[in-house]
């Protein structure tokens, strides 16, 4: 049996978990993100998966989550408080320039990421009260 085959599953897997991440179906459940995490490191020490791509996915995930005004605050607070792990990650990984680049990048984004208060369940809401 091939690695690919192996890696279709955690693989899978993975990606389920970062779109119940991205859209906050669980927002009291932090220990998602770590799950997340773990799959991540588990790909990525194990298959043939890049861990480059891993830790670089995660990291996007993670800030565009922390940036998506329409989700819950604690939620968003939550994925920006992780986000150095994977970051920590891709500065393990940045044996090259053009890496060390992109890493710098993405530190820079988190640095400097500031958090807009998150939308009202009540803006939510479609319409005007009158009709």
């Amino acid at each position: 049996m091939s690695v690919a085959l192996h890696e279709q599953p955690y693989l899978e897997s993975w990606r389920w978990m970062s779109r119940q991440i991205r859209c906050a179906t669980s927002p009291d459940e932090p220990r998602l993100i770590e799950h997340y995490l773990a799959e991540g490191r588990y790909l990525a020490c194990c298959t043939a998966t890049s861990p480059w791509m891993i830790s670089e996915t995660a990291f996007r995930l993670l800030l565009d989550t922390a940036r998506d005004v329409a989700l819950p605050w604690h939620w968003r607070n939550l994925c920006l408080d992780q986000a150095w792990r994977p970051l920590r990650d891709l500065e393990q990984q940045s044996n090259c320039r053009c890496r060390l680049r992109r890493w710098q990048s993405h530190a820079w984004a988190l640095a400097t990421c500031a958090l807009e208060p998150s939308i009202s369940l009540t803006e939510l809401e479609q319409g005007f009260p009158d009709e």
